[in-house]
This record gives C-alpha cells, structure tokens and sequence, in this order.
C-alpha cells in the first residue's frame, strides 16, 4: 500500500465517522432503525437465526437478510464497550473503506497507480457513499465485502492463491448482506477470471450458498410463526415487484433523475465517469470489468424498478462511477496538473454540498431524544407503546408501529392476520389497543405536516392525554375524564 493511497483511506474514514453518534434517523430512517432493533435483540441473546423486531405481534421475525451485518455491530460492541448505534456507524464506515481498498486493486492492475489511488478518493467522497458508508444498515458490508473479494480474486490470478482463499468468504459476506449483488458473479467470470473452468464456475457460484441456505431457513421461520405476518408479506411484495413493468410510469423515471442522476453521484460525476471509462485503441480490456459491471447492475435496478425510490440501490454503481473518475483524473493530469487538481476540487466541493444533509438530523426528529427519555420516564417497562419505529427504538420500548396514511395503517393492521380492516391511522390505533398496547406517543408535528397534525388533534378527542407539549405528545389508550370532573 503506497502512502497516498492510506491517505486517502485514512480521510475517507474520518470524514464518514464524524458525528458518530448522531441518531440514525437521517436518509432512509425505515432501514436503519429495524435494523437496529435486530442488533439489540441479538445483543440480548435473541439468537443469530431469530432475528427480531421490537414491533408487535411478536415474534416479529425480520428475515430479509441474515444479520450477519448486526452480528459484526454485536461483535465490536462487545469489544469496544461502544453505545450500538456509534458501532452500527462504524462498521458501515470500516466496510466502505474495505470497498475504497478493492476500487484501489481493480484500477491500479488496469489503469495504473495514480488512475487508482484518484478512483480510491472519488469513491471515498461519493455522496451516496458518504451517505450510506456511515449509516445503520448493511448495505455498505455488501459493498465494501464484494469489492474487495473481486479485488482479491483479481490479485490470485497471478499466481497468489492465498487471495483466492481471501476473496471468498468476503464475496459470500457481500451476498449474504445483501443478495441482490448477485449481478458480480457473472462479472467475476467475464471480467476477473481468465480461466473459465467448471471449478472456477463452481468457485464463484458457491458463494451464494450462505444466502441460499438463509433463505430456506427464513422460510422455514416464518411459514411455521404465529406471530407476525410482515414477513410473508413482504416476500409476496418482493415477488410482485420483480419486472420491468415500473419503468413505464414517470413516478419512477423522477426517482432515476433525482436519486441516481442527481444526489447520488452528481451530475457532473456521472457525466465525467463516463468519459473516462470511455473505450480507447490503448486500453485493451481495461474497461472490461467496469462496462460489465454497469451493465449487470443496471439491468438489475431495472428488474428491481419498483424499490428505485430507495436511494441505497444505486451504491451498486459506485465502484464504477470512482473508476470512471479515477481514469479522468489521470486523462486530466496528462493535460496539466492545475487542471487536474482544480476539477477534483470542484467535484470535491459538489460532493460535500450533496451529502451535507446526512450530519444534519431532519427536523421531523430534532426532539427524539427528549420525546424517548420522556417515555422512559413516564411508561412502565412492561407496557406496549403505539409510536414511531424510531421512537419506540429511542425509548427502548416494544410496542405497535404507528402509521400516518390510510394505505399504510391497512398494511400494518393486516400483519396482525385477523382479518380486521382499519380506515385510517386513527383506527389503527383503536385496533392496537384492543390487542394489548396501553399508550400512543408521538414526537411533535414539524411546521406544514397536517397528516401528523390531523392524528394527534384525533388523540386528544380519543384518549387521556399524558403530556401535551410542542414537541411531544403522549396519551393512554383509555377514553378522557369529561371536563369538570377531573381530580
């Protein structure tokens, strides 16, 4: 390893590890609080092939992964003492580093050390690699692991087979984070391999087999529970979704320009990554990896159309956009190193303006931290509270997922599989009390969020009301004392 590039290394996770300890409910707070939920239960000793949530009915088994992603936050907290949420940040940060260190390998063996050490940066300052290289959730492990692992596999193929043996259980991580990375495998075998033999076939299938082997598992889980039903739910969701029928509505074309044209790689990243990727006479198979790279996970963000409103979906590109810029870095410092240095600059200047976002905590959530103490304080442990997931998780509580759109309290309601139908969040509400939960709480309605506002107005009318302040509302699922007859 040359000194820049453990510069580079070294920024990039000091850069991601600011504010580690800020409440993980920045960027898509619905990954990364269940995940959560699932590393404290595990901390517990609720068991690695039982992961659950803290959210009724119960067991609510959360079986889209396998926690491998928990187990390693488990482990350093273990180890470090450290509260869960700062290792959850950290594992996130020392996986996307791993990722930075195999777009260093894969560059330097095509394009040369200083094209390698600049993609190494470039991926390091990525926006969306910032954003989810520090969050609770594990779609950085599967990054960070499956990069490196073809990163390994490419260095074996000179000979050092003790990288083979490296490169496998970091691919098998990778998919078992998260599955949908699959799409490397056939890049292994056209872009890092030279050797197609039914032994290297083998080699790079079985990495799937932990992934595999889970799922059976799950399904076995969650077929023979009696509790929660969002698992199945969710199975049959993701059955549904898997086509190319979401890339005829515009809906989804706005979250393609927003999400993956814009915020997560820039305009301009993406637009200068291309060109540098771009075939030359000179290059060989240089690009050969990134091209099929690009064209595998794209094709599946297109079969997978329907979830590209989650941001964290187009990481998969990452690694291509950084060698992309890697190689125009060093097409620009052929042409004159000021030029050079000053378009890292700017693009250095984009990357932080479009990610500044993610150490800022949303307003919606400014008073977690106050509203959890206050139901800590004020609720027996014991209890069931309907509140929000991140609420609920700041409390340290179990309890019901409060919801705020009709559609969405439908769906909550029917995890229950009673049968029983709900209008709107209110009902849902009223529901869960008649299946045990004992007090609703909410953070404050943030300026403009009538639906918030709306419920909480329908609480007041409803139920006994706790504690009534701007930023917080709690209430017991028992009807109001008339007014004049208050002790």
């Amino acid at each position: 390893m040359t000194w820049p590039l453990g510069l580079v290394l070294t920024l990039g996770l000091v850069i991601r590890g600011l504010q580690l300890g800020q409440p993980i409910v920045e960027n898509y707070v619905g990954r990364q609080i269940p995940t959560a939920m699932v590393a404290r239960n595990l901390d517990r000793g609720s068991g690695f092939l039982r992961p659950q949530l803290d959210t009724a009915p119960f067991p609510n088994f959360f079986v889209v992964e396998p926690p491998i992603y928990q187990w390693l936050v488990v482990g350093l907290r273990s180890l470090s003492g450290w509260p869960l949420e700062v290792c959850g940040r950290l594992i996130s940060d020392l996986a996307t580093t791993l990722g930075a260190w195999g777009v260093f390998i894969l560059v330097d063996r095509r394009a040369g050390r200083s094209s390698a050490v600049a993609a190494a940066a470039a991926f390091s300052m990525l926006p969306i690699t910032i954003r989810y290289g520090r969050a609770f959730q594990p779609d950085a492990l599967m990054l960070g692991a499956c990069t490196a692992g073809l990163a390994c596999w490419d260095l074996a193929t000179s000979g050092n087979r003790r990288w083979l043996a490296l490169g496998w259980p970091l691919l098998a991580t990778g998919l078992a984070a998260k599955v949908i990375a699959a799409f490397l495998l056939p890049v292994a075998l056209l872009a890092v391999f030279r050797n197609r033999s039914w032994r290297v076939v083998a080699l790079v299938l079985s990495t799937l087999v932990p992934a595999l082997l889970w799922y059976l598992w799950a399904d076995h889980l969650v077929g023979g529970s009696t509790g929660s039903k969002a698992s199945a739910d969710n199975r049959a969701i993701w059955m549904r979704l898997v086509g190319l029928s979401a890339l005829s509505t515009g809906e989804t074309w706005s979250h393609i320009v927003r999400l993956f044209v814009v915020r997560a790689f820039t305009p301009a990243g993406l637009v200068v990554a291309a060109w540098g990727l771009w075939p030359r006479s000179n290059r060989g198979r240089t690009g050969l990896i990134w091209w099929s790279w690009a064209a595998f996970a794209l094709a599946t963000m297109a079969m997978v159309a329907q979830k590209l409103h989650h941001e964290y979906y187009w990481l998969c590109l990452a690694p291509v956009v950084a060698a992309g810029l890697g190689c125009a870095w060093s097409r620009f410092a052929a042409r004159g190193v000021r030029f050079a240095w000053g378009s890292a600059l700017v693009f250095g200047v984009l990357c932080v303006g479009f990610s500044a976002s993610t150490w800022r905590t949303p307003e919606e959530w400014q008073s977690l931290d106050r509203a959890g103490e206050a139901i800590a304080a004020s609720t027996p442990p014991s209890d069931w509270i309907v509140a929000p997931e991140p609420l609920l998780y700041q409390a340290n509580r179990r309890g019901c997922r409060l919801e705020f759109t009709p559609r969405a309290a439908e769906r909550a309601a029917a995890e229950w599989g009673t049968g029983v139908k709900v209008g709107d969040p209110l009902d849902l509400i009223e529901f869960y009390r008649t299946q045990g939960a004992r007090w609703v709480a909410d953070v404050g309605a943030v300026a403009g969020d009538a639906r918030r506002m709306a419920l909480h107005e329908g609480i007041r009318r409803r139920y006994k009301i706790w504690m009534d302040r701007p930023d917080f509302l709690l209430a017991e699922l028992i009807s109001p004392e008339p007014r004049g007859h208050a002790d």
